[in-house]
């Protein structure tokens, strides 16, 4: 949680309401927990944004304010994870609950703003009662039509605009952006229109907006005809009675096609922008939907990820809407089917110059996403739909880079209760089971990997299959076989799967040839990845093309050669807000600093790096070959730094997330640092500058292979290479090379 709070631009001025603002102020000042409740439309939620301005330009809270909505929120499970989702905060637990929030809360000191908390009273209660129990810097501003009823919490009724003062200059305002031209005359009936509007800020804005198209008078005898003016509790049942009646002369002032629009908008759950209007429409909105934003009913906004317009309704005014629409069935499976047009077009684009473009539209869009995958999920005929976006998602790799997996796992798992048919069971089983590979359950990976692998297969359930079976052949019991089955799995990609999901292959077919097979190979294979990450001009791929070269010199070069490649990898990660990717490269320096004598800084990043394997849900323990280099690391460290080493390393895993990302990009002192090794004679790799002396210790290749580990016939291959590359006739001649170029007589 690097960024310090999520409030959205002022689009409006504010008008009025000091007081409530003032008494929102000082409650906060001496409560943790406040609730402003009032009617439907009152503004309760410009209120609380307000405030968080205010506090955020007072710099009263250490980390910021944030502003999680949840009126669009309707599956109360989701809560936890849409507030970490809202806060930043990467939630990869397989597990829905509280836990990622309160790890990454309990030591903050921030204000939380819970936006229309009606509709998830208990599990609103839940949430707030344990993370103001768990986490003493948090305080908690929420909005509801009614109170939480959790201890310690301070009501503030939010009454309507004062009719003589606020509510006149909102109404004036508003009348001055639509374009009319009003004077003090006009004031006794703006005023009599505002007491008929009961002071309802939302109620006033609509009402404000048809002076585009009608004189103040006629919009005043319409509402005098069409309201009876209420009396009674000014924050009782009246007030929405009134917002109600104001939305009825509004839908009766829109044209048939406006108000078949208004609700059909009504089944977004967020914002939206005008291609995803048309799709669900299935007609033309242009002209409607300008006509719904001149009359309030449809707010407008810019995106700041493609600069264009985004349109979202209120959450009362989608109530509404939602009930203008005879079924909602058909708008529901147009919003499917957009959605997942949209994401085949993500999956299939975003290995390219556009990555960052991609990820920011998928972010953006992903309540509209999470939703029409849950609405086809419990869909029959939609069910199939629904999983392959489910899978797709995760295909762009979004959910990993924006430290969503949680929310992954739980669609998917939705999902793998419904399909129960090959082959596309087979493809589910063999995605989920790799989704925990790459986490390191292998526990939760094996199962379903053995599930898949029973059923029948076809091409394309190969792709995914075949791929999880070398997974874990080198992640479990690290395995040269798996090189050849990546292999494979490559050349099914390119028949079968997009240049995303082969690059993604080739990664882990490179990862394994240089962890696995020698340096010829490894080589080889490096080349190939960074050569197709920089034909892409996709960011990402370079950063893991400079990871994997990082790799290949620690493991087959000069681990000197290390630092460079992973400080830039690491950089780009950052830059392009990849949570997913930076444990790699906490992983690769702190074995390069244990390499290069760097102890002490060796040890704080394998604290950093325990940490980080909390929060991101990753475990190098479960997958072999990492594994075994951090155990030589820590080996190293441990025996280097003696009874220090514990201390140090608690320092490392003590640092917030930017602090250790902070510490990771520091150059390695000189003191530190091992000198870089010199160039070997000839020109030769470590790997061959070895062999070149088993062979001059008189080691026959069979021999060579068992001390290598690698086949006669590769250890065979590389004398040939190595007497090529020097320009020596036999094995003889290279013994006697070698004695020289080691001072040996």
């Amino acid at each position: 949680m690097t960024v310090r709070g999520n409030l959205p631009a002022q689009t409006t001025t504010f008008i009025g309401r000091r007081a409530v603002l003032a008494e929102t102020e000082a409650l906060l000042g001496k409560a943790r927990l406040v609730t402003l409740v009032g009617a439907g439309g009152v503004g309760k939620t410009r209120i609380a944004v307000e405030t968080g301005r205010a506090m955020t330009r007072a710099s009263a809270f250490q980390h910021g304010v944030w502003e999680v909505r949840l009126a669009d929120l309707k599956d109360p499970a989701l809560l936890a994870r849409t507030v970490a989702a809202e806060l930043r905060i990467v939630d990869n637990s397989p597990d829905a609950g509280l836990g990622r929030l309160v790890e990454s809360l309990y030591d903050k000191h921030l204000l939380l703003v819970l936006d229309n908390c009606e509709h998830l009273l208990e599990a609103v209660r839940h949430l707030v009662h344990h993370l103001l129990r768990d986490c003493e810097g948090l305080t908690i501003l929420t909005t509801s039509r009614e109170q939480l009823g959790v201890y310690g919490e301070h009501l503030l009724r939010v009454p309507p605009l004062t009719v003589d003062e606020d509510a006149v200059q909102l109404f004036l305002e508003r009348a001055d952006a639509a374009g009319a031209m009003l004077t003090e005359h006009d004031l006794p009936e703006v005023t009599a229109l505002c007491r008929a509007l009961d002071g309802l800020p939302l109620a006033i804005e609509l009402a404000a907006a048809r002076l585009a198209e009608m004189s103040l008078t006629d919009v005043l005898d319409q509402l005098d005809r069409r309201f009876d003016l209420l009396i009674g509790d000014t924050h009782g049942p009246a007030h929405h009675a009134t917002l109600e009646r104001a939305f009825e002369w509004s839908a009766r002032h829109c044209t048939d096609e406006e108000r078949q629009l208004w609700g059909t908008l009504s089944v977004f759950p967020a914002d939206f922008d005008r291609a995803a209007a048309e799709a669900v429409v299935g007609a033309d909105v242009l002209e409607p939907l300008s006509a719904l934003v001149r009359k309030s009913i449809v707010v407008a906004t810019t995106s700041p990820v493609t600069r264009r317009t985004r349109y979202r309704l209120l959450y009362t005014v989608a109530q509404f809407g939602a009930r203008l629409l005879a079924s909602a069935d058909e708008p529901l499976r147009r919003h499917v089917l957009h959605y997942s047009e949209f994401v085949d077009e993500a999956t299939r684009s975003w290995f390219s110059p556009d990555e960052a473009l991609w990820m920011g539209r998928l972010r953006e869009e992903w309540p509209n996403i999470r939703a029409a995958i849950g609405y086809a999920l419990e869909t029959p005929d939609l069910a199939e739909i629904g999983t392959l976006m489910a899978m797709n998602v995760q295909r762009t790799r979004f959910t990993s880079f924006a430290g969503m997996l949680g929310q992954a796992r739980d669609l998917l798992a939705v999902a793998l209760k419904v399909i129960t048919e090959p082959p596309l069971r087979t493809s589910l089983l063999a995605h989920i089971a790799y989704l925990a590979q790459t986490q390191g359950d292998m526990a939760a990976a094996i199962p379903l990997m053995n599930e898949a692998s029973a059923l029948p297969r076809l091409p394309m359930t190969d792709v995914h299959l075949v791929f999880v079976e070398a997974t874990h052949l080198f992640y479990v019991e690290g395995s040269a076989d798996c090189v050849p089955l990546y292999a494979h799995v490559v050349e099914l990609s390119r028949d079968f799967a997009s240049p995303g999901d082969t690059y993604i292959t080739e990664l882990l077919h490179t990862m394994a040839a240089c962890f696995l097979q020698d340096a010829e190979a490894a080589e080889k294979a490096t080349a190939g990845l960074v050569r197709l990450g920089e034909d892409s001009g996709a960011d990402w791929a370079h950063a893991w093309g400079l990871w994997q070269q990082g790799l290949y010199e620690l493991v087959h070069g000069d681990p000197a050669q290390v630092h460079p490649l992973a400080l830039e990898a690491l950089r780009i990660q950052l830059v392009l807000g990849d949570a997913w990717g930076p444990a790699y490269n906490l992983w690769l320096l702190a074995c390069t600093c244990a390499e290069l004598g760097a102890h002490d800084r060796a040890a704080r990043l394998l604290g950093a790096l325990r940490s980080q394997e909390r929060i991101s849900r990753v475990s190098f323990g479960s997958m072999r070959p990492f594994h075994k280099m951090l155990e030589r690391a820590d080996r190293t460290v441990r025996r280097a730094l003696g009874d220090d080493y514990p201390v140090i390393m608690t320092l490392g895993a003590d640092l917030r997330y930017e602090q250790a990302m902070e510490f990771a990009l520091e150059p390695v002192p000189d003191s530190e640092r091992r000198p870089a090794k010199p160039a070997l004679p000839g020109g030769l790799t470590r790997q061959e500058f070895t062999i070149a002396g088993l062979v001059a210790d008189g080691l026959t290749s069979k021999q060579i292979g068992a001390r290598l580990f690698i086949s006669p016939r590769t250890a065979d291959r590389h004398v040939v290479n190595i007497r090529a590359k020097l320009g020596l006739p036999n094995r003889v001649a290279l013994a006697a090379w070698h004695r020289t170029a080691t001072g040996q007589h």
